[in-house]
């Protein structure tokens, strides 16, 4: 009788290790893919997504050109929604964006005014060059989120979750 239940509890020790090692390690990865297609959908729904609907939706362009016209917001070439990255670590996901390459990326996430100076240039025109004085400007970005934190990500991700957990080697 002892040595069965020795026996059961070196298993339960055994059982609980793999279970706090698949916490510890596989649950951050989860979390970072579930966060990486959010991230996605929100971007393709042009609006922050809670609850499977983007709603409210981001705000329009405040000047549509024949170039803009039917096409998505935030996502000329791309490059904003690329630069977005998730990276697991121990116990955590990290999500971030490469500010060198995107500066404007937490002005259209939040939202903002930004100081623009502008240097005194020359501009070509039919008449000749004409020097322009410098001047500065305030340029105001509404807030359109795409990047914070949702429940659906850990809705979405609590399937694998589960999956990795309870179809692990556990519960034989």
């Amino acid at each position: 009788m002892a040595k069965n239940f020795r026996d059961f509890a070196r298993d339960l020790s055994r059982r609980m290790t793999d279970v706090e090692r698949t916490i510890r390690r596989d649950v951050p990865v989860y979390l970072a893919v579930a966060w990486e297609r959010m991230k996605d959908a929100n971007f393709s729904a042009q609006g922050f997504v809670r609850g499977g609907t983007a709603n409210p939706r981001w705000p329009p362009r405040k000047k549509e050109t024949h170039l803009s016209k039917g096409k998505r917001i935030l996502h000329s070439t791309g490059l904003l929604q690329n630069s977005v990255r998730f990276t697991p670590g121990n116990s955590q996901v990290r999500g971030w964006v490469d500010l060198g390459k995107v500066p404007y990326a937490r002005v259209h996430n939040e939202g903002g005014a930004v100081h623009q100076n502008v240097m005194p240039f020359s501009r070509r025109t039919r008449g000749g060059t004409v020097q322009v004085r410098g001047f500065s400007r305030t340029l105001k970005f509404p807030a359109r989120q795409y990047l914070g934190p949702s429940p659906d990500i850990f809705k979405a991700a609590q399937k694998d979750i589960a999956d990795d957990v309870y179809g692990s080697s556990f519960w034989v």
